[in-house]
């Protein structure tokens, strides 16, 4: 609709800018004409012209934005149609001992359980049928963004209590990173019977955005979307820990070494090493000369 109403302000923007400018051209040839009496047929036949120009002009723009418009009721009701017959994923209620009064929160995992946690059930191939939801954060705890996004993830495991929330870190699980398509953090993913129904490509990292993201999957509501000072302690930690990348310092490793053993095969290497030899060559005569 939007685009709708920028075309119809196009073109009354249009017929206004266009009005004064034929209306100058004719006053114009007007004021000429008083001062000739023969001409007036002349007039006639330009105003006739100017009038079956303005004409055609305005029924092509009518004709254009009436093609706009429908273009755009189209487009609409083909975004409406795709997400109404957009299916949600069902998850399978989790079950808390009431005894014990456990309160749902995120568990930090490994690469070993997160494969177990993400096995699917052969029986189980459509989302309409319920089987375990989890939500998994692939986070660093050397990066600003992931400790930013930790408390509000600490705080979305009690808005959404049937669905399981796990952390892990992608720095430690290169394997787990390619394996399901992780190339930055801090990555948000959803998974149905082990299988990937969603990603969050959001570049802000707060609950409330994390809960429409989950409620776009899988329609579940929140139970309260409160982040408390709890949530900055942990599970998943907020501050900003310094690590020795060891797999960084390797890659700049590679790299220089692949750099001078290039370098050393250019034609820039040998011209470098024929100058010092030549220099070193007139020295030695040179020293003998004087010898």
């Amino acid at each position: 609709m939007n685009f709708a109403i920028t075309n119809k302000a196009l073109i009354v923007a249009i017929l206004l800018v266009g009005y004064p400018i034929i209306t100058s051209q004719f006053d114009i040839d007007e004021e000429t004409d008083l001062q000739k009496d023969d001409d007036f047929s002349t007039v006639d036949e330009s105003e006739s012209l100017l009038s079956n120009v303005v004409s055609d002009v305005n029924k092509t723009l009518t004709n254009f934005y009436n093609h706009v418009t429908s273009a755009n009721v189209s487009v609409e009701n083909k975004t409406q149609s795709l997400n109404e017959t957009r299916k949600l994923v069902k998850c399978k209620e989790i079950v808390y001992d009431q005894s014990e009064l456990v309160e749902p929160s995120v568990e930090i995992i490994n690469g070993t359980s997160l494969a177990k946690l993400l096995q699917a059930k052969p029986d189980i191939a459509s989302r309409d049928i319920e089987a375990d939801c989890v939500l998994v954060l692939f986070h660093a705890r050397a990066c600003p963004f992931s400790a930013h996004a930790a408390p509000h993830f600490n705080a979305l495991a009690r808005s959404y209590p049937n669905i399981k929330m796990v952390a892990l870190d992608a720095l430690k699980y290169h394997g787990i990173n390619a394996q399901y398509g992780i190339v930055g953090v801090p990555t948000l993913k959803m998974f149905h019977n082990g299988r990937p129904v969603g990603k969050f490509n959001g570049t802000e990292y707060n609950i409330h955005l994390f809960s429409k993201f989950v409620h776009a999957i899988t329609g579940q509501n929140p139970q309260g979307l409160l982040v408390t000072s709890k949530d900055f302690q942990g599970p998943v930690s907020s501050i900003v820990e310094k690590e020795t990348d060891y797999f960084l310092i390797l890659s700049w490793f590679f790299i220089i070494v692949c750099s001078i053993y290039y370098f050393m095969e250019s034609k820039w290497w040998k011209m470098i090493v024929e100058m010092i030899q030549n220099n070193w060559r007139e020295s030695e005569a040179q020293h003998e000369h004087n010898d």
